[in-house]
């Protein structure tokens, strides 16, 4: 089983991380060589322009329409949804994964009902989340199933049901 772990970064680690960001870890493995030039090339690039670790990873209030003055409407994620805003692939991707590990208590290789997923994702039009679903099932990220026991199905279950070759199929499961 595998379980979730929550990081927070201290501005100590931060500081730390900015000044080290070339450091090989103790324990390299295959890719720590491809990773350790990745991490040079970002830290010579935030040398030359004065930038820290924050001014790369957190976006500026500029890229964040939530903060703009008079925005009430929510936030960027919620705004950039919908057929006017669709979200890209990946940005979809992630949050779908995200959704899953919520609903599955933070587990891979579990079952998570569609109805649960589409609740914790009903900003995202249902277009646009079922186009995402059939995309990580045709590459392989996720796997989309029926339920074996039809007495298990609930009325959510039916409205959340997405279709492949008309058989719905009511169960995310994510394996890594």
């Amino acid at each position: 089983m595998v379980k979730g772990h929550w990081l927070s970064v201290t501005q100590a680690g931060r500081e730390w991380a900015e000044q080290n960001l070339a450091a090989v870890p103790a324990r390299a493995s295959a890719a720590a060589p491809i990773l350790q030039a990745w991490l040079t090339r970002l830290s010579g690039h935030m040398s030359s322009r004065q930038l820290s670790l924050k001014d790369v990873l957190e976006p500026s209030p500029a890229d964040r329409p939530e903060e703009a003055p008079g925005n009430t409407h929510g936030s960027a994620a919620e705004q950039a949804v919908g057929p006017d805003h669709p979200l890209d692939y990946e940005a979809l991707r992630t949050r779908i994964r995200q959704a899953y590990l919520a609903a599955t208590g933070g587990r891979i290789n579990a079952r998570a009902r569609l109805s649960d997923i589409r609740a914790r994702l009903e900003s995202i039009d249902r277009a646009s989340l079922d186009e995402a679903l059939k995309r990580m099932q045709r590459e392989q990220d996720a796997s989309l199933y029926p339920f074996d026991n039809k007495t298990e199905i609930t009325e959510s279950d039916r409205a959340a049901a997405i279709y492949f070759g008309g058989e719905p199929r009511h169960i995310l499961w994510i394996e890594q």
